[in-house]
């Protein structure tokens, strides 16, 4: 290997660890928007008795921000893959931060990044719909029971969606570190 495929192989190194950087931040600010967006729609809806059902725009809002959240996610591991994969075997002596980084994990992040997750999106969705059950299906007018009550299954759709695409990204975690070193892929801490 000569020194200008290391060279490539490290500038490319740098190029992907900057995208994983910027994905994570792209996560921090789509948390932020959630946390923002629903706590306006819960304070609009709740300023009057009337405006109750903006609150079933919380369980569609949150799970289309829970999916780019999970895709950024999913973007990081893949990009950590190719770096492990790719990268880390054409640079004598390998980049060391992907293996230590495998080596030195945290154990199963249930707790700090798992729950709040279900919490800020579904949770949302979930109270959301619990708030507005009652004055959507005991609507006067059948017509709004119908409408309200079509965009409340909706709703709670959504919601299972965003259970569901938290729980696979916790279900794709390898269970220890021994199974981090051999499932590179997975081995994203972010």
């Amino acid at each position: 290997m000569t020194d200008s495929d290391v060279h490539g192989a490290l500038a490319e190194y740098q190029s992907l660890r900057a995208e994983i950087d910027s994905r994570a931040k792209f996560q921090q600010q789509i948390l932020a928007l959630q946390l923002t967006l629903t706590s306006a729609i819960v304070a609009f809806a709740l300023s009057s008795p009337g405006l109750l059902p903006v609150l079933l725009i919380v369980p569609l809002s949150s799970y289309l921000l829970c999916g780019r959240y999970v895709g950024q996610r999913t973007a990081m591991r893949w990009t950590t893959r190719y770096i492990n994969e790719e990268l880390a075997p054409r640079v004598p002596g390998g980049l060391g931060w992907a293996a230590w980084s495998q080596a030195n994990r945290r154990p199963a992040r249930v707790l700090d990044w798992f729950i709040p997750l279900l919490i800020c999106f579904p949770g949302a969705g979930v109270l959301a719909l619990g708030w507005t059950l009652w004055p959507t299906f005991t609507h006067r007018h059948a017509g709004a029971v119908v409408g309200l009550g079509t965009v409340w299954t909706v709703g709670l759709l959504a919601t299972g969606l965003s259970i569901y695409l938290l729980t696979g990204v916790l279900r794709s975690r390898p269970a220890s570190t021994e199974s981090a070193i051999d499932h590179p892929a997975d081995a994203q801490s972010v």
